[in-house]
């Protein structure tokens, strides 16, 4: 009876040992699967620059086994999504061609830490206008629009007399600072101390030179003015002379 007893315990001890033993088996093989299990995570098509935005066409997918997937890589489940999560983004440093995109190496567009270059939208450039009325600043932010009017010298009825036009309308402004006059320096036309306020903006280039042209025949007398938010619209502005503000 004993000796039943013991074969019993000796048989369960077995029993439990082979589970076990295939259990961690079946562990180990099921890990090592799952380690060349492919997925499909984002890689670069083209050396990528440091402080450099990303856009879609720098972005391509890859399997690779799950075992090679760098850590903060980016893996794809819905392309477009995906691709949504880090497009606009900065690198921090370069990225070669074919090298996972990683989380850790992206960071957000900021004038302070990646330049105005990649805030600035396709087909436009950054446009730096100083102007004279500091006040102005508490009037605008980064991702504001606004509308810049310039005044002229110009002649009316043969005698000399003053224009204000509407230039451009429904700029981007992309960055908004402050830069300490040197004493006497003119550069709005007006000889002072006090700050100047410097907005950065994202101008088409002939805009640009419309710019140019208009504070330099103006002699720096240039204004702005903010929009509300949504409206894009663009539309005839009539110029205003001395004697229309009369009547």
């Amino acid at each position: 009876m004993i000796e039943k007893k013991s074969l019993i315990k000796l048989i369960s001890s077995a029993i439990l040992a082979f589970l076990l033993v295939h259990l961690y088996v079946h562990n180990k093989e099921q890990a090592i699967e799952n380690s060349y299990d492919m997925i499909n995570v984002l890689v670069a098509t083209r050396d990528i620059p440091p402080h450099t935005a990303i856009l879609p066409d720098f972005l391509t997918t890859r399997p690779i086994p799950r075992q090679f997937m760098e850590p903060g890589a980016v893996m794809v489940k819905i392309l477009a999504q995906d691709v949504r999560r880090v497009q606009g983004k900065v690198t921090v440093a370069a990225v070669p061609t074919g090298a996972q995109i990683l989380q850790s190496n992206l960071g957000d567009p900021s004038p302070n830490t990646s330049g105005v270059a990649p805030l600035i939208p396709p087909g436009k450039r950054g446009y730096l206008l100083r102007l004279g009325n500091i006040d102005v600043a508490e009037l605008i932010l980064p991702g504001d629009h606004i509308d810049i009017m310039a005044t002229f010298s110009i002649k009316q009825n043969n005698a000399p007399s003053r224009a204000t036009y509407t230039i451009l309308q429904n700029v981007l402004v992309i960055g908004v600072g402050r830069e300490l006059r040197k004493p006497g320096q003119d550069v709005s036309g007006k000889k002072d101390t006090a700050e100047s306020l410097v907005l950065t903006l994202a101008l088409e280039p002939t805009e640009a030179e419309r710019l140019t042209l208009a504070q330099s025949e103006s002699q720096g007398e240039i204004s702005v003015v903010v929009r509300p938010f949504g409206d894009n619209s663009i539309k005839p502005v009539p110029s205003i002379t001395p004697n229309r503000i009369i009547s």
